[in-house]
């Protein structure tokens, strides 16, 4: 099945909203063993809406649409639907009849120039929006379909998992499966090193997909009208890269590295704390944004200045005078300092130059120590990023879940 999606609206080519729904989208088809096959981003202009439209209903069996389904007069997509159909727009009262519904849900009235979204293609089956106002429009046309949704993230959700996913899935044939590998520690150069000649996969594909919070993820995927062939493609696959980078694997699928740790730490009745400087609470924001975290981690110290460091992690201000915030002694004694406050199993700590300023010959930006404590003594890794100060900071939150994780892999 031929998957294409356009989405439709300035604001996204104006680079003032993220259009997180084609990939909401897409992660949604692969689940499901389909492939979305191309994207499209146009605004909201009537020449091109009709373009792409054309275009994509001549190549593809299925065309999915989000945005431009509201009332304002920059909201043109239906408009556009019904001609590109050769379709009337008309008020239908069935239509009318759920715009009324959904504000009275809300107790409010409907707001003027709400007429407008009960005018809708006559031909057309209206796709009740239950989170929303705006139907979505769904055409059936010797074979293809075509659905038209809001480009609001929650009813855009909702109209597709309700009503044009059981749809596709029912259409479907064959099969398109992936199999996704997490990896820390490791730079995705090193990886296709290690892993040789992709060539060796087929007719599976690998596919690096790197990122500074989450490491570079590995995707193996195959289609083929034969389901069980595919899935047997696809594990031997894996055994093969998996037999080659193992000790960088920390999930297969979406699993996030925070919550393996996690996971991981709750299994073995661990407590962790957290102690950081130049990342300022990333590592933390990033272990409660997991649901659960509470029953691991124990507490976080935001030590920025000297100061909060021998005040909230005792240590001693000898070793900053000595060494400096910056540096592998400063790093050990936070993360000691950290275990011993919070009473901890396991405690980390990240100290550094993010930048732009603040670095010199003998610490440059980018300079960052990590350390490590619990029962079996401590350690500290230094790295050198080379970033802005976002990417240094984000790197370096990365860098210190990463240590954790290999520390947690040698307790077993």
């Amino acid at each position: 099945m031929k998957i294409e999606l356009i989405t439709i609206g300035d604001e996204i080519l104006l680079g003032q909203t993220l259009d997180s729904n084609a990939h909401w989208i897409a992660l949604r088809l692969a689940d499901n063993g389909l492939r979305l096959r191309w994207h499209s981003t146009i605004g909201d202009d009537k020449s091109d809406i009709r373009h792409v439209l054309r275009h994509a209903w001549n190549r593809a069996d299925v065309v999915l649409v989000t945005g431009g389904l509201g009332p304002t007069h920059d909201d043109i997509t239906c408009e556009m639907v019904a001609k590109f159909f050769d379709d009337d727009l008309v008020e239908r009262l069935d239509v009318k009849q759920l715009v009324i519904d959904r504000f009275t849900a809300r107790n409010v009235s409907p707001p003027p120039g709400f007429d407008k979204m009960a005018l809708f293609p006559s031909r057309a089956e209206p796709m009740i929006n239950k989170h929303g106002s705006a139907p979505g429009i769904h055409y059936d046309s010797r074979g293809k379909h075509l659905f038209a949704m809001p480009g609001v993230p929650i009813e855009m959700k909702g109209l597709f998992d309700d009503y044009v996913m059981p749809i596709l899935i029912d259409h479907r044939s064959g099969s398109f499966q992936s199999i996704i590998l997490k990896t820390t520690g490791i730079g995705e150069s090193n990886l296709s090193h290690l892993i040789g000649n992709a060539d060796a996969l087929n007719p599976v594909s690998l596919a690096y997909l790197p990122s500074i919070n989450q490491g570079v993820t590995l995707r193996l995927s195959c289609g083929g009208n034969d389901e069980d062939a595919v899935q047997r493609h696809l594990s031997n696959a894996q055994t093969f890269v998996s037999e080659r980078i193992n000790p960088y694997i920390y999930a297969v699928g979406n699993d996030s590295l925070e919550k393996v740790i996690l996971e991981t730490m709750r299994k073995r009745g661990l407590t962790l704390a957290v102690a950081e400087s130049c990342t300022g609470g990333m590592v933390c924001d990033r272990l409660v944004s997991v649901p659960g975290s509470s029953d691991v981690f124990n507490r976080g110290f935001i030590t920025y200045s000297n100061e909060a460091k021998i005040e909230q992690l005792g240590v001693d201000e000898q070793l900053l005078i000595d060494h400096g915030a910056v540096s592998e002694q400063v790093a050990r004694a936070m993360a000691i300092g950290a275990q011993a406050k919070a009473d901890a199993d396991i405690a980390v700590s990240v100290t550094g130059i993010a930048g732009p300023a603040g670095g010199s010959d003998d610490k440059p930006v980018g300079l960052v120590y990590i350390g490590i404590a619990d029962e079996n003594g401590s350690d500290v890794k230094k790295h050198i990023f080379s970033g802005n100060r976002d990417t240094n900071r984000r790197r370096s939150a990365g860098a210190v879940l990463n240590m954790l994780w290999k520390r947690l892999k040698k307790k077993r």
